[in-house]
């Protein structure tokens, strides 16, 4: 049986994998027994899934993920999220700039919206995909003043731009017909111009690691921070080096490659270990 009329090749693998991980959220939020759920009539533990209840918590997951979603377009669209408090959109904290814990994330570019992409593919909503794909085609624009952090813009952004753009020209096709029409890897060219608005991030800087945040229109702010965390400098590899083998373009691969030899470089000589925040200028632990 597939999963909302869905067939192809590696599916259902796909799915459980990822409705597996939303399954154990929904089980602890409900407080069922772990130990019924893991133990088998004669007391052996194991970690299996009877195909009931996976059901059941595929379904939960996928209700769970609707209810987010449904909620987002109907009160906060085009905002980058929903305020729950409020019932209502929420962008950049443009009255406080130093407010990091909102301006790092929200750049003003439907960022919910964006994030969601390949998982309307993996939820096997093709013309809820084509439809949002459009959204994001007519409204985000990276031409803002925003100032975000140069990892979660890399890991909420331009990772979704070029996973949706990977899945709509896989040959194979996996998750239903999800091309839209005359789509002319346009994902791929926003992806593109964010990879560029971010590499001032990358420049100048002696250790070859990059400063932790950017302004998309205007590049580096005047007053950067001198210190950035491990995750920030280290685990961009992905994305960059994605954006250069499919735009042909080396620089992007070259300079995440760069970061990450600076920090294996930097690591505690006796115990090979790395801490949390790096002075990107010295190479210092702080």
């Amino acid at each position: 049986e597939s999963w909302l009329g869905l067939e192809g090749p590696g599916f259902f693998n796909i799915m459980d994998w990822y409705l597996c991980f939303l399954c154990f959220i929904s089980l602890a939020v409900s407080a069922l027994d772990w130990r019924d759920l893991l133990t088998d009539d004669d007391g052996r533990k194991f970690g299996h899934f009877p195909d009931s209840l996976r059901l059941e918590m595929r379904e939960e997951a996928r209700k769970m993920f609707y209810f987010g979603y449904d909620n987002y377009m109907r009160y906060a669209f085009p905002a980058d999220e929903l305020n729950p408090h409020a019932c209502r959109g929420r962008g950049p904290d443009v009255d406080n700039p130093s407010n990091i814990n909102i301006n790092d994330v929200l750049g003003d570019y439907s960022l919910t919206l964006v994030d969601t992409l390949d998982t309307l593919a993996i939820m096997g909503n093709a013309s809820e995909f084509k439809h949002a794909v459009q959204l994001v085609l007519d409204n985000v624009s990276f031409e803002r003043n925003s100032t975000v952090q140069v990892f979660e813009a890399t890991i909420r952004v331009l990772g979704a731009l070029l996973s949706a753009h990977l899945i709509i020209t896989d040959p194979l096709q996996p998750f239903g017909n999800v091309q839209p029409d005359g789509y002319d890897n346009d994902l791929l060219e926003l992806a593109h111009d964010l990879g560029t608005r971010l590499l001032p991030a990358f420049e100048n800087t002696p250790t070859g690691l990059p400063y932790p945040r950017v302004n998309l229109k205007h590049g580096l702010p005047t007053n950067s921070r001198n210190d950035t965390c491990t995750a920030g400098a280290g685990s961009l590899l992905l994305e960059f080096g994605m954006l250069s083998r499919l735009v042909g373009d080396p620089v992007y691969e070259s300079i995440a490659r760069r970061a990450v030899k600076a920090l294996w470089r930097y690591r505690h000589a006796s115990t090979g270990l790395v801490g949390n925040t790096i002075n990107i200028q010295t190479g210092e632990w702080m």
